[in-house]
């Protein structure tokens, strides 16, 4: 069972979107929702968050999203890699879509206003979650992560858009990787975007979640001001 954390919509009001941040391998969503929680929040004051817990537990408030424990000393081994990840992830994906389900009919949002994210491990599983999922969501939204290999069956495809770091040179989270999988998915007709934040490192920046308050903005349509609205300000390092 997947345990959930959240933070309902700064603005106090109901939300309009709904956006769900998968965390890294050996990290929680409590922590999610604390740190991703705090920057992001302020920048989508009318999203209601979610961060789920990874369902293999590793220690003490740390998780997994599929067991690596048995390759993790392996990283260098791309081949392997791609296979633990199609071999694991979408069983996953499966409970992780139940889940989503769940939480966007809790809400009252409806596909279309819902965005998938995570980063590293958890945008792996961002990516395999959206793709496999048999209504579209928004988008899917993936720092320092994305599919090692594509999912078996691809059911959906919403927006991509995978951020990676300039200083991260691994061919299964970083700069090469995004690059490398955004000519995959456009391969496959997505509309997909990679993006390399300049001095970044493999982590969850804020630059990085101003690009996830700015993608969301774009696939759900509410980057659109109405009734004389101001445009929504950029966030400021």
């Amino acid at each position: 069972m997947i345990q959930d954390y959240s933070r309902d919509p700064e603005n106090g009001r109901k939300p309009d979107l709904l956006v769900v941040f998968m965390h890294g391998y050996g990290s929680s969503g409590d922590l999610m929702r604390q740190y991703v929680g705090d920057i992001l929040g302020p920048m989508l004051p009318n999203a209601k968050l979610h961060f789920p817990d990874a369902p293999v537990q590793m220690g003490f408030n740390n998780h997994s999203w599929f067991e690596l424990r048995d390759v993790i000393d392996r990283q260098d081994d791309i081949g392997l890699l791609r296979r633990t990840a199609q071999e694991r992830a979408p069983a996953t994906a499966r409970e992780l879509n139940d889940y989503i389900t769940k939480v966007a009919a809790e809400a009252g949002i409806p596909e279309n206003r819902v965005v998938i994210a995570g980063f590293s491990q958890g945008g792996t599983m961002a990516v395999y979650t959206g793709l496999s999922r048999e209504t579209e969501v928004a988008g899917v939204f993936a720092i320092s992560g994305g599919a090692l290999d594509l999912a078996p069956e691809i059911k959906s495809k919403p927006e991509v858009k995978l951020v990676a770091g300039e200083l991260e040179n691994q061919h299964y989270s970083g700069a090469p990787h995004a690059v490398w999988f955004q000519t995959v998915l456009k391969q496959q007709e997505f509309k997909a975007e990679a993006e390399i934040i300049t001095g970044q490192k493999h982590e969850t920046s804020p630059k990085a979640l101003e690009l996830l308050r700015d993608f969301a903005l774009k696939v759900t349509g509410l980057d659109t001001p109405k009734n004389g609205a101001k445009p929504h300000k950029p966030f400021q390092l």
